[in-house]
């Protein structure tokens, strides 16, 4: 054997020797602590019932913490599979709600007006095969109001799951506006519903300056605010107060307010300070006695302190022709009696009497 093959076997056991040795070292130390850890569970104290019972709700929480945890995992997955089911689900049900679904069925007319049902359908122009879903209803009434200008509002509903709903309100004249020679009715929204009508059917305003051109089914407006705002407190007051035969209202000079009841009362307003108490005196004085149905008399409530009443003239009498007999048994004074009323007018002060 050679010396460098010697030498090798020889680094090899030595090699061989350190191993073992540091393996017996291991086994020692760790038999040693083994030994260590016996004796000294010897010497500790046994553990007492309380202890026993903390260590067991421990582990006991710990183990239900880590359920718990399982449980939100699996559960985590099952919530995603959840919403991809319900996108889905809504994304077919929303095809079918503007294909299949919600289609029209049945259109529902409601409210009073002048106009037939078919002449509102066609104004709407709905053709009863309309999708629910699809349907924007939000400019049919104003379509609808420029047709129908004798309506005051529309309004569109959709009735689930097949029924169109159009609700309509017949416009209600609240005057008679008269300018440049022409008139028109106005209904109390401010709505023109004619021009140059017949009958109105309602007081006539005279001295209303428009700011724009009227035209039919547009919305009336004064130059000067201040005389819309006086034609709604007279109309309130006057529908308040519960007379309805007012003919005409001069609003020319707003200090200086004229009414015309049955055109045989013409009444001085004068302001539109203390209208609801105004209105409450000629209700008194209309309807309590105080004039003649036939009586043609001037009021004037401007001062509410004293209301003054003044004859105009007496109503047209139409006599029958008397007779010669007639003639010759009549009495001096008998043709007063039988003549009416005295036509005299008053002096010049007036003949009046406060009430």
């Amino acid at each position: 054997m050679s010396k460098e093959e010697l030498n090798s076997k020889l680094r090899e056991e030595a090699a061989r020797s350190r191993r073992y040795a540091q393996k017996n070292k291991r086994n020692d130390n760790s038999r040693r602590q083994q030994k260590i850890a016996a004796q000294t569970r010897k010497q500790l104290p046994p553990q007492s019932p309380a202890r026993r019972k903390r260590e067991e709700e421990a582990r006991r929480l710990a183990e239900q913490e880590m359920r718990e945890q399982r449980r939100r995992k699996r559960g985590g997955s099952n919530i995603v599979y959840y919403v991809m089911l319900s996108v889905l689900a809504v994304i077919i049900f929303a095809v079918l709600s503007v294909t299949v679904l919600f289609n029209t069925e049945k259109i529902i007319i409601e409210g009073e007006s002048d106009y037939t049902e078919e002449q509102i359908l066609a104004a709407s122009g709905l053709n009863g095969d309309e999708n629910l879903v699809r349907l924007n209803t939000a400019e049919i009434p104003a379509k609808m109001l420029d047709r129908l200008v004798k309506l005051d509002s529309v309004k569109i509903d959709k009735v689930f799951p097949s029924t169109i709903k159009i609700t309509v309100e017949r416009s209600v004249p609240m005057a008679n506006f008269l300018y440049n020679d022409r008139s028109y009715l106005i209904s109390h929204i401010g709505r023109v519903m004619a021009i140059d009508n017949e009958d109105p059917g309602c007081m006539t305003v005279i001295g209303y300056k428009p700011v724009d051109s009227i035209i039919l089914g547009g919305f009336i407006k004064a130059a000067d605010e201040e005389q819309d705002k006086l034609v709604r407190e007279i109309t309130d007051a006057i529908e308040k107060a519960g007379i309805n035969d007012i003919t005409t209202v001069d609003i020319t000079d707003n200090l200086a307010i004229h009414l015309s009841y049955e055109d045989r009362v013409q009444i001085n307003l004068g302001s539109i300070l203390q209208i609801d108490e105004k209105m409450r005196i000629i209700r008194e004085l209309l309807f309590n006695g105080h004039i003649a149905e036939t009586e043609f008399v001037t009021l004037d409530v401007s001062d509410t302190s004293r209301a003054i009443q003044r004859p105009i003239t007496t109503a047209a009498i139409t006599a029958e022709p008397v007779t010669e007999e007639e003639t010759e048994g009549d009495e001096p004074g008998d043709e007063a009696e039988q003549g009416g009323e005295s036509t005299e007018e008053p002096d010049a002060a007036g003949d009046g009497s406060e009430l």
